[in-house]
């Protein structure tokens, strides 16, 4: 087995650079999750309006077909009033 090679020291300026650039990336991430989760609720609230009319629409739209093809069903089998 080969043994453990130990282990380089890194200059403390290369650590600092390190853990700066990994706390500006969090931070980053942290703001830009903010802005988008912002921008992403009002997109959202405009779909859920959309989704209702449109649900709305097609409810109707189901119910006249629904309506239409009752009524030829019932002229086939002599049921219409």
């Amino acid at each position: 087995m080969a043994s453990a090679v130990a282990p380089v020291a890194v200059s403390p300026l290369i650590k600092f650079c390190r853990y700066t650039a990994l706390f500006s990336g969090i931070l980053y991430g942290h703001f830009r999750y903010k802005s988008l989760s912002k921008k992403e609720v009002v997109i959202q609230e405009e779909e859920n309006k959309i989704r209702a009319i449109r649900d709305a629409r097609i409810k109707q739209e189901t119910d006249a077909a629904v309506a239409a093809e009752m009524a030829v069903l019932g002229k086939e089998f002599g049921v219409t009033k």
